[in-house]
């Protein structure tokens, strides 16, 4: 006789394990920190690809004007200028992206606990003793 509360169970199950249950999963190997620091790895290096693409972009939108003033302008002080720019935008990205990765991690192993709940649920509907709690 078929259990519907169990076929229920386990199709819940199978809808998590094949859709959100493989990010949650991969994303579970990780230590938290060890998750963190890779991710904002990966955001200052898109940070910096950013926003030399805008500069780059300045740049070329008015290049004329830019190679005359070239010569006239202080140098130092147009660099010092744009790594103060630079160092703004990252520094506000990255802790962004830190909020960002240390909310999916924890919303990773909430799905994960929750996961294990039914799991363990679904051994003793089988008459099987809970491995974990």
């Amino acid at each position: 006789m078929l259990n519907e509360e169990r076929i229920r169970l386990m199709t819940k199950m199978a809808a998590y394990e094949t859709g959100e249950g493989r990010k949650d999963v991969s994303i579970s190997h990780y230590f938290r920190g060890d998750y963190i620091s890779f991710q904002l790895w990966k955001s200052a290096i898109y940070a910096t690809a950013g926003f030399l693409i805008y500069v780059a972009m300045t740049i070329l939108y008015d290049l004329e004007t830019f190679l005359e003033e070239f010569y006239r302008m202080d140098l130092v002080a147009y660099f010092k200028d744009l790594l103060t720019k630079y160092a703004a935008v990252t520094g506000i990205y990255l802790v962004f992206s830190y909020f960002v990765y240390l909310y999916k991690y924890n919303k990773c192993k909430t799905h994960l606990k929750r996961y294990v709940r039914a799991l363990n649920q679904l051994y003793n509907m089988y008459g099987v003793k809970a491995r974990r709690k």
